[in-house]
């Protein structure tokens, strides 16, 4: 709440790539175990959109001279 705007926009974009890599985190879970094609299809284009926009949220927070958290993808 005490948060400026420069502030708030820099913690949602760290706490969103973190949202995101939980997503990508669930979709490889479901690529590794599952067999059914409509759900690998699914988990595939799950994993390609979230790493694609980590990859924006990524850029968004060097435009605003800040790191990401540590990933928990690595």
């Amino acid at each position: 709440r005490g948060a400026g705007l420069a502030e708030a926009e820099v913690l949602f974009l760290k706490l969103m790539i973190r949202h995101h890599e939980g997503g990508v985190q669930m979709a490889r879970a479901i690529l590794a175990q599952s067999s059914d094609e409509s759900v690998l299809s699914m988990a595939r284009s799950i994993d390609a959109g979230q790493v694609a926009e980590i990859s924006l949220m990524k850029e968004l927070l060097s435009e605003r001279g800040a790191q990401p958290l540590p990933s928990i993808l690595e």
